[in-house]
């Protein structure tokens, strides 16, 4: 099964991660410092957001993500900065979706076995 929400909020919080890390690194000292937290937030969102895309539905992988997402909720909530509450809000919404798809792909495997 393909869960659009799921996708859609990766990719939301792929861009604003990005953007908190690329442009408001170049502003904000501590956009800057946490350049390396919003990458690794980016690119496992991307590929959650990718292979949810094939219709690949795997609990861990959601998980993986939710919990990441949750690290940069953390880290961008204390960031005085208006790209870095973007990411948090695009951060948070992740982690939530990603917990649903997690919670349904449970249920799903017991019929397929997908991870």
């Amino acid at each position: 099964m393909i869960y659009k929400e799921c996708i859609d909020k990766c990719f939301d919080c792929v861009k604003a991660c990005d953007r908190c890390s690329e442009e408001g690194g170049k502003n904000s000292k501590e956009c800057r410092e946490s350049h390396d937290m919003l990458t690794v937030c980016a690119e496992v969102c991307a590929l959650v957001g990718r292979l949810t895309a094939k219709g690949i539905c795997c609990e861990e992988i959601y998980d993986l993500c939710a919990k990441i997402c949750d690290e940069c909720v953390k880290k961008c909530n204390k960031i005085d900065h208006a790209y870095a509450k973007d990411c948090a809000d695009a951060a948070k919404k992740c982690a939530d979706a990603c917990r649903k798809c997690s919670n349904d792909c449970c249920s799903e495997k017991k019929e397929r076995k997908v991870c």
